[in-house]
């Protein structure tokens, strides 16, 4: 097994001014599953240290146990009552109840435990009120979050910084709905498609290189973490209400120079090479000057999760002076606790009670997955 140094701490002082953040090292792992896989959407943590793993490129839905190494499968793909045609994440609810969403079907399975006990069809009124039964997010109060963007216009159009989506509350228990913010959308260009009672028939999408969109994660005990740009902070909603707005986050500016823009495409270069499969076509890899953004964004979109405290960690954009993987880790009063570094084929996936979970791909960009202890501890000074 191969030793990771990378932060137990996390009640640590801020970054200012120039002063570099606190590095944050992880300890080693302590388990690590022999079973590959190839695509992981979620990694649900049980109360008996299992977990639930979403690979549906792959093996779908199973569950796995670190001390005996066994990968079981949940259930099997099909149309019937407890099957699916495409697992989506296995989100948490209340104690070892999990929610996974069927793509192909737009209906949701719940699980107790490593068992599938109902299927809800596409037609509850739950699930009209998401788009296509797609959820962003579960908590163990009985909530389930989304974003509602507008109906976007026919043709070619470009999304921009006025471009928004509402981020939604509904619970599940009582079918109440509450709109809690809007977020700005990633940036991208689009062509729309629409038949003779106006409704899409095809769409394409393309994000522009390197531009981020605003972010919302919820955390399995109501706290939800939105993750604003121009300023880079993250908001904080508390179960009950109440808002908590982060300052910006001491973080450098990068301007997109040329020695940037080579950097960004030699990344590129790299990961194709290094996955070409991943990639059906080979892209351009040559991009206009009006398609690079003027700063460089300060994190990856959608790469994020939540720390065993429940500080959110938002992969960092390398740079051409920092080109590693790195996580900063944002507490819940909107301060930057530390940044977490890995190595260049490791990416944190989720946190459990008391470990955090790290990817490990492979030269055939096969994946495994890390179990590490994650202690609350102050390094010294």
């Amino acid at each position: 097994m191969r030793t990771v140094f990378a932060v137990i701490a996390i009640l640590l002082p801020t970054w200012t001014g120039a002063q570099q953040p606190t590095v944050i090292r992880l300890q080693a792992a302590d388990a690590r599953l022999a079973t590959p896989f190839t695509t992981i959407t979620s990694i649900r943590e049980l109360a008996d240290g299992r977990i639930i793993v979403s690979d549906p490129q792959d093996l779908q839905l199973v569950v796995a146990d670190f001390r005996t190494g066994r990968v079981e499968q949940i259930s099997r793909r099909g149309a019937g009552p407890g099957e699916y045609g495409m697992a989506g994440p296995a989100r948490p609810l209340t104690g070892d109840s999990s929610l996974v969403v069927d793509f192909m079907q737009r209906r949701w399975l719940l699980l107790d435990h490593d068992r599938v006990v109902a299927t809800i069809p596409p037609d509850d009124p739950i699930i009209r009120r998401t788009t296509m039964g797609m959820v962003s997010g579960t908590d163990r109060l009985g909530h389930v979050v989304f974003g509602v963007s507008a109906d976007p216009p026919e043709g070619p159009s470009v999304t921009s910084r006025k471009d928004s989506s509402t981020v939604v509350l509904v619970h599940r228990g009582t079918g109440r709905v509450d709109s809690l913010t809007k977020v700005l959308q990633r940036p991208a260009q689009r062509t729309i498609t629409r038949n003779a009672e106006g409704r899409i028939s095809s769409s394409s999408s393309r994000a522009l290189r390197l531009r981020v969109g605003e972010q919302f994660l919820l955390h399995p005990d109501g706290w939800l973490a939105v993750v604003r740009i121009d300023p880079f902070r993250v908001d904080w909603r508390s179960p009950d209400g109440r808002w908590t707005l982060g300052t910006p986050l001491p973080v450098p500016v990068i301007r997109m120079s040329d020695r940037e823009k080579q950097a960004s495409l030699a990344r590129t270069a790299r990961s194709i090479a290094a996955n070409p499969s991943s990639v059906p076509v080979p892209p351009q890899l040559v991009t206009p000057d009006d398609d690079w953004p003027e700063v460089m964004p300060p994190y990856i979109n959608g790469e994020m999760a939540f720390s065993p405290e429940g500080h959110i960690l938002l992969r960092r954009q390398p740079s051409a002076d920092h080109p590693g993987i790195a996580y900063y880790a944002v507490d819940r009063r909107g301060r930057l606790a530390g940044l977490i570094e890995l190595k260049d084929n490791e990416r944190i996936h989720a946190a459990g009670s008391r470990w955090l979970y790290v990817i490990e791909s492979d030269a055939d960009d096969l994946k495994y997955i890390r179990r590490h202890p994650w202690p609350s501890v102050r390094l010294p000074g």
